[in-house]
C-alpha cells in the first residue's frame, strides 16, 4: 500500500538486533539468564544465544518469541516487534499508487434505493504510525446546508479520532446529543472529530472535484482496548464520570482503591493535615472541587504529584471544532528574515494537545539554508501535496530526497528530521502531527531513570546481574 522510495533493502540486521533485545527485555524481567531460558523453552542454548546476537534468523527469532508466550504468562503483542516498514524514517506514497486502491461505496438514497456517496483512496500509512490517512470524494451532491437534509447518510461515528482537511466545495454534517450541524466548508478550513460522534459529507457542486483528507488516529483508549475489554463498558464507564466535580471526585476515588483508603479514612488524613473536617468530608465525598492549595495538600497526603489529581474536562464544543482558513493563526517558520515556510494552524483540541495541523506553504523564493529551519519532533507525521506545484522533501541523517508531486503523499516517523524545497512555485500541503506512545507520562517516566541506563531502553544488551 505504500511506497518507502527507496532503493535500499530493509535493514533485516537491525531488526533481528531489536528482536533480540526485545527478548532479552523481558527474560530480565522473568528473572531468568540466557541459561535459563534455553532450558525453560526446552531448546539448545546456542540457538538463545543467536537470537539474542540478532545472528539467528527471523524465523527462529519469531518462533523463541511463540515458545515463550506459550511458556510464561507474557502477551505475544508485548513480546512482539514490528519490521520498520519506512526508508530511512519516511514512507512515500505516488498518486498513481493511491488512485489504483480506489474504491467506492454506496449509501441508501432517496428513492429508496443505494447510490455511490463516497470514493475512497489509500495515502501514505505505515504499519508503525497510528494513523490511518485517507483521501476521500464526495459524490452526493446537496443543493443546501440543511442538516437534516434525507439526502445525507451520517455514519455511526468510529473510535478513532479525526482530523479532517478540506479541498473544494463541501459540506461538513455532525450529530451532538440528537441535533444536526452543517457547516459549508471551503478549500484550507479544516475540523476535529471526537471519536464516535456521527458526522457525514457532501459535495455542493457536481461539476467541482470535492475532497477531504481524513487523519483519523488512534487515542490512548485505542491503544489499551484489551484492558477495556476485560473490564466491560459498564466499569469503564463509571470509572471515568464527567463534567468537573464529578472527573474529579472519580478520579479520587481511584487513586483512594488504589491505597484501599476508604472515603472517611482519608478525610481524617486531610483534616489531621490541616484541612477542617466539614471541607475535608465534601472533598472526598464528591460535593466540592479542591482549589490549588487543596489539590496539593491531597496530593502530598497520598503521596503523588499535583497534576496526578487534576481533571481537565471536556466543555461543549469540544466534541467538534471547525476552523476556517481566515480565522486561523499565520506564523512564518523560521523566524526571521529567510523564513522557509508560511504555517497556518489546523483545528486544535485541548483535549488532544499533541494534536498539531497545519497548512504549509513552502516558499518558492526560500534560501536553502543547508538543512537549517527543518523539521524535528516527537511526533508521528504525515504530508499530502494539494496543491498544482512539486514539493521536495528531504529525510534523515543520510540525506534522502523524493519529490512530492501534486496528490502524493508521505509519512515521517518521530525524531527524524526532515524539510521541504519549491521544486518551482509555492508548494502547498496539508501536515498532520500525532503523539503515538511517545507521551509525556513516557518522558516524564523515562526522565526518572538514572542516565547511566537510559540507553538499555531502546535495546536490552545486558543481564541484570
Amino acid at each position: 500500500m505504500a511506497d518507502t522510495n527507496s532503493s535500499k533493502k530493509p535493514n533485516s540486521s537491525g531488526y533481528l538486533k531489536r528482536l533480540g533485545a526485545r527478548i532479552l527485555c523481558e527474560a530480565n524481567d522473568l528473572k531468568r539468564t540466557p541459561e535459563a531460558l534455553a532450558k525453560d523453552l526446552d531448546l539448545d542454548f546456542s540457538i538463545i544465544q543467536s537470537v539474542l546476537d540478532g545472528g539467528a534468523d527471523e524465523e527462529t527469532a519469531r518462533a523463541v518469541l511463540f515458545r515463550m508466550a506459550e511458556c510464561y504468562p507474557v502477551s505475544l503483542s508485548d513480546l512482539w516487534v514490528d519490521r520498520d516498514d519506512t526508508g530511512g524514517g519516511a514512507v512515500v506514497m505516488k498518486a498513481s499508487r493511491s488512485e489504483s486502491s480506489s474504491r467506492v461505496f454506496e449509501r441508501p438514497d432517496t428513492g429508496g434505493g443505494s447510490a455511490p456517496y463516497y470514493e475512497y483512496r489509500d495515502t501514505a500509512m505505515s504499519r508503525l504510525a497510528p494513523f490511518k490517512p485517507e483521501w476521500i470524494r464526495e459524490l452526493r451532491v446537496v443543493g443546501d446546508a440543511d442538516p437534516a437534509n434525507p439526502g445525507v447518510v451520517f455514519n455511526k461515528g468510529h473510535l478513532a479520532h479525526q482530523q479532517t482537511f478540506f479541498i473544494g466545495p463541501v459540506n461538513f454534517y455532525w450529530e451532538i446529543d440528537g441535533q444536526r450541524f452543517c457547516a459549508e466548508m471551503e478549500t484550507g478550513d479544516s475540523n476535529y472529530i471526537t471519536p464516535f460522534v456521527p458526522h457525514s459529507f457532501a459535495s455542493r457542486d457536481a461539476d467541482e472535484m470535492a475532497v477531504i483528507i481524513a487523519v483519523t488516529y488512534s487515542g490512548q483508549v485505542h491503544q489499551s482496548l484489551q484492558d477495556f475489554s476485560r473490564i466491560g463498558a459498564a466499569a469503564a464507564d463509571a470509572a471515568a464520570g464527567s463534567g468537573l466535580q464529578d472527573g474529579f471526585a472519580s478520579r479520587l476515588r481511584r487513586h483512594l482503591a488504589a491505597e484501599s483508603l476508604l472515603p472517611g479514612q482519608f478525610a481524617e488524613m486531610l483534616t489531621d493535615a490541616g484541612l477542617s473536617a466539614a471541607r475535608a468530608g465534601a472533598l472526598t465525598g464528591g460535593e466540592a472541587v479542591p482549589g490549588p492549595d487543596e489539590l496539593s495538600l491531597m496530593a502530598g497526603v497520598l503521596n503523588v504529584r499535583d497534576e496526578d489529581l487534576m481533571v481537565s474536562p471536556p466543555e461543549p464544543g469540544d466534541q467538534v471544532i471547525v476552523r476556517r482558513h481566515g480565522e486561523a493563526t499565520v506564523r512564518q517558520f523560521p523566524a526571521g528574515n529567510e523564513p522557509r515556510y508560511r504555517l497556518r494552524e489546523l483545528a486544535r483540541s485541548r483535549n488532544q494537545p499533541y494534536l498539531k495541523g497545519f497548512e504549509v506553504t513552502v516558499l518558492s523564493e526560500a534560501v536553502k539554508t543547508g538543512g537549517e529551519g527543518d523539521f524535528r519532533h516527537g511526533l508521528h507525521e504525515y504530508v499530502y501535496n494539494y496543491g498544482t506545484e512539486a514539493v521536495i522533501m528531504t529525510w534523515g541523517a543520510d540525506g534522502r530526497e523524493a519529490v512530492l508531486e501534486p496528490g502524493d503523499s508521505a509519512y515521517i516517523q518521530p525524531f527524524v528530521a526532515h524539510g521541504f524545497e519549491a521544486a518551482g512555485g509555492d508548494g502547498n500541503l496539508v501536515m498532520v502531527r500525532i503523539p503515538g506512545n511517545l507521551t509525556d507520562a513516557l518522558f516524564d517516566e523515562y526522565a526518572s531513570f538514572p542516565a547511566s541506563g537510559r540507553l538499555r531502553v531502546a535495546g536490552e544488551t545486558e543481564v541484570w546481574f
